[in-house]
């Protein structure tokens, strides 16, 4: 990192109910999120990914919530 280059907040993930995920970089302009593989591809990214991660989260906490906290919620972006 040279000396002209500042060190950038990091970016910032929330979440509201009737919104779903958003996304927010360091200076707090909208971004998204990634699906990255092992090798470093990103292989999936868009609104699609934060669709499919809201939903999960939302059926995993569901599942908590009927006892069955166990299960695997699988989503698909």
């Amino acid at each position: 990192m040279g000396a002209a280059e500042k060190i950038e907040e990091p970016p910032t993930i929330g979440a509201v109910i009737f919104e779903g995920i958003t996304v927010t970089d360091g200076e707090g302009r909208p971004a998204q999120l990634a699906v990255i593989d092992s090798r470093g591809n990103v292989i999936a990214a868009g609104p699609e990914v934060a669709r499919a991660a809201w939903s999960a989260a939302v059926e995993a906490y569901r599942n908590h919530l009927r006892g069955h906290g166990h299960l695997r919620a699988i989503k698909h972006p």
